[in-house]
């Protein structure tokens, strides 16, 4: 009887051991897929597990890999254009290689029209339709997704031992299958990025909101919270080919179904296959003209729903995209039904360095769509925030992780984590990272609390200060997640007084911006310009102080204020603050007995109310500033309104100023795309020299978009004015660059524009002083006519420069030429 008990165990162990063998293998699925008759690698094959939710995809060498199955599943291979095969867990198990036959042609069924090309018919009907399948356009759709991004330093000798690259980093390197390389290639790791979001659409109203459910970012340089992971998660982002125009880069690619596809793109029919849920047609892309904003490759068209299937796409390697080459797009539909989204997307690319440089950054991006739910609208109040954080966002661990990958990471990509960890300890590589973060933001960090800068600020000479010294800083998120604190402390050997800054700033929310705080500064600086302001800590900003300072004032302010985003865009501050403003340069010459409290010290105390709207649907948080980084065609508005109030903290003035600011990114199709800068102001009482409107001049070899390239320092001030500039970028069929041949191997970009300004001073703040002719002095009225300026030139010089040929149209008795050359750094790709 015993042992009748211990048999029976034993048989119950071993079958409970074999039921969890049968749903727990522990030996992955893997193997390659290849053309049957050619024996090449097929890429983007579609490998569907019956059990899984999402599918898995071969890479470019054609592999796979499946961790999670049971000896029951079965497995589906499907790629447009060939038969597909069902393999069982344990055919695989025994071999994972599969051969794809290619299906045969059956184009002789199609109906044409005569003397039309057959492509014609199907991409016209694909463009008609394109509106059914773009999530934008249903009543109520949600849906999740799952990105993973990956970045890699590449080199052209990396597999040279010999070489500094390989041999210092040889522990770290890893390998990748490019498309332009016979083999693969050795590369650096750099970043590893994962993002789940959530996404919804409306219609009635149309509304769109997106919801970062969780991130996490691992790279060199890269801290969790830092603007350069933010803008990762920013890429993580959902586009659509079934929309005319793709923005990619800060630029509008054309679909290859865009309504305009005729004035774009030609198509060749190169293929019909018959699916379990009907006919597709393929169909080659080719582009018109090789420096549009197009692409080249294959596309799959479902025959009666004229939906995509599947698209393959490569930028032509004529596009003059700064930086950027190499870029391809992968996506693949559901076969058995039109879909709204598809099951997946990949999106590689490469960001070269300077020319001579063989250093080159892949970056591939693939995104997995989930969850996909339709009808369920969200009442109008759920959208009024248009992108939210989750709380715990950045919190999740591991566990987490695991179980929203699609596919488990396999053990390359778990040692691409542990390699980016180790990279990020050696001290070149924090040097480096220092190094960059001064040239982008001006500050260097010195401990975990706090960062020295402005740095380009800590020597200048100028005839006012003579030798000037600063040493100031900021305090950094862990010093405290809402308390803000930066200044500085300065002094000049020639005026022989001390300089100082001092601010704290207390961040109450990010997501809605809610801030408020108090200052106090006491520094010397040309009129009429803030030096309390964004502009502090950039190198445009500290040039000002180099050489002759145009009427400079030594100005002491104490001010505070509140800020509030009371909706998505819309943000309001008010400013408090009183100024005691005091010439540091001889006031005599300059004026007449009537004239004296144009340039004497005087005391305001004024109330500023600030509104902007930029309806921009993605922004960077950073510890201390929100910044819209979404590339809309929306304009972005501004408005300030000033009032002095003479008497209180004994100022002596009352006055009341407006100014209004309108910037906007306009679409101009085949003539490529412009931008406007377009402002207005008035001061409505007499007020001294400090508190006039002054344009800004240039006499820098460097071009500026919001000032004047032909105009000395100080030229004018206006208290009523009207400024126009324009900035156009040709960059479709119209541009001379793309249709000459000569102009068209250098990829050179044409760029022109001009610049215009109405306004005067008005009498009662006209001077009433003639300036001798021995005076060195610029400062006048603007007359009738309006100051003109017009630009010419080229950019993408050197994938990095522009040179703009400027000329003046009026005012040409200005102590300043005609025409000038202007360069300028354009790392906009």
């Amino acid at each position: 009887m015993k042992f009748l008990k211990v048999r029976n165990l034993l048989i119950c162990i071993l079958l409970l051991v074999g039921l969890r063998a049968a749903h727990a293998q522990t030996a992955p699925l893997v193997g390659k897929v290849i053309d049957a008759e050619s024996k090449k690698p097929l890429d983007y094959v579609t490998v569907h597990l019956k059990s899984a939710k999402v599918p898995a995809f071969t890479d470019e060498a054609g592999q796979y890999i499946i961790r999670k199955y049971t000896t029951t599943d079965t497995v589906t291979f499907t790629l447009l254009g060939y038969l597909p095969v069902v393999k069982s867990a344990v055919e695989l198990l025994n071999n994972g290689n599969i051969g794809l036959v290619r299906q045969s042609i059956a184009i002789q069924e199609i109906v044409i029209r005569p003397r039309e090309n057959p492509a014609y018919k199907i991409v016209r009907a694909a463009a008609k339709n394109k509106h059914l399948y773009l999530p934008e356009n249903q009543e109520a759709i949600q849906f999740g997704t799952y990105t993973l991004m990956k970045g890699s330093i590449l080199e052209r000798e990396a597999t040279d031992k010999k070489k500094g690259f390989s041999k210092r980093y040889a522990p770290y390197l890893d390998s990748l299958t490019l498309s332009d390389a016979p083999s693969r290639t050795a590369s650096l790791p750099i970043f590893q990025s994962e993002t789940v979001k959530e996404t919804f659409f409306s219609r009635n109203p149309k509304k769109s909101k997106e919801i970062l459910k969780a991130s996490k970012v691992a790279g060199v340089g890269i801290e969790k919270e830092s603007q350069i992971a933010q803008l990762l998660n920013a890429q993580a982002e959902h586009f659509s080919l079934n929309q005319n125009w793709m923005r990619m880069f800060d630029k509008d690619f054309v679909s290859p179904i865009a309504n305009q596809w005729a004035a774009y793109y030609d198509y060749d029919l190169e293929d019909s296959v018959e699916t379990s849920s009907g006919k597709v047609y393929r169909i080659k892309i080719l582009p018109k003209r090789s420096q549009d904003l197009t692409f080249e490759g294959t596309m799959w068209i479902a025959d009666g729903s004229y939906s995509l299937r599947r698209i393959e796409l490569r930028l032509n390697k004529d596009v003059a995209l700064n930086f950027v080459k190499n870029l391809q797009i992968v996506q693949a539909w559901n076969e058995e039904d039109p879909s709204l989204l598809p099951l997946s997307s990949k999106r590689k690319f490469q960001i070269t360095g300077l020319p001579g440089s063989d250093v080159r950054l892949f970056v591939e991006t693939i995104t997995t769509y989930t969850d996909l739910v339709l009808g369920q609208p969200k009442p109008e109040e759920f959208f009024d925030m248009t992108h939210q954080i989750s709380d715990s966002a950045l919190k999740y661990k591991e566990g987490y992780w695991q179980t929203m990958r699609p596919q488990a990471f396999s053990p390359e990509e778990q040692k691409r984590l542990e390699s980016i960890a180790q990279i990020n300890k050696l001290p070149e590589i924090q040097s480096a990272v220092k190094i960059i973060r001064v040239a982008v933001e001006g500050h260097m960090p010195l401990n975990d609390k706090f960062e020295w800068g402005p740095v380009f600020g800590t020597y200048v000479y100028n005839k006012v200060e003579g030798h000037r010294v600063q040493f100031g800083g900021r305090t950094t998120q862990e010093f405290h997640p809402n308390w803000i604190l930066n200044g500085y402390l300065g002094y000049g050997t020639k005026d022989e007084s001390f300089k100082s800054l001092f601010n704290i700033r207390y961040i109450a929310n990010r997501q809605r911006w809610t801030e408020w705080g108090v200052s106090y500064l006491n520094d010397v600086g040309p009129a009429s310009m803030d030096l309390n302001n964004s502009q502090l800590n950039s190198l445009f900003f500290s040039a000002f102080r180099w050489g002759k300072m145009n009427f400079p004032y030594q100005q002491e302010r104490m001010q505070m204020w509140a800020e509030r985003e009371w909706l998505p865009g819309f943000r309001q501050r008010v400013t408090f603050r009183h100024t005691n403003y005091r010439p540091a340069f001889d006031t005599e010459p300059l004026s007449g007995k009537n004239d004296v409290s144009k340039y004497d010290g005087f005391s305001t105390t004024d109330v500023t109310l600030s509104l902007r709207y930029a309806s921009a649907k993605k922004v960077l948080i950073r510890h201390y500033e929100k910044i819209p980084i979404a590339n809309s065609t929306a304009p972005i508005v501004g408005l300030d309104i000033s009032a002095g109030l003479s008497g209180l903290m004994n100022s002596d003035l009352t006055y009341q100023e407006v100014s209004l600011s309108v910037e906007q990114r306009v679409r101009a199709g085949i003539f490529g795309y412009g931008r406007y800068y377009f402002k207005a102001g008035k001061t409505f009482t007499k007020v001294p020299l400090p508190l006039l409107q002054v344009p800004i001049g240039n006499e820098t070899p460097f071009f500026i978009l919001h000032g004047y390239n032909l105009m000395p320092f100080f030229s004018f001030a206006t208290d009523e004015y009207v400024s126009l500039r324009y900035d156009h970028h040709f960059e479709g069929a119209f541009s001379i660059t793309n249709r000459l041949p000569l102009l068209k191997k250098t990829k050179l970009l044409l760029v022109a524009g001009g610049a215009v300004l109405y306004g005067r001073l008005t009498d009662k703040n006209k001077p009433t002083y003639e300036v001798g002719a021995t005076e060195k002095v610029n400062f006048r009225s603007l007359e009738k006519d309006p100051y003109a300026e017009v630009n010419v030139g080229f950019k993408n010089i050197f994938q990095l420069l522009r040179v703009d040929l400027v000329h003046r149209l009026t005012y040409k008795e200005l102590d300043s030429p005609l025409w000038g050359v202007r360069l300028s750094v354009s790392v906009n790709p």
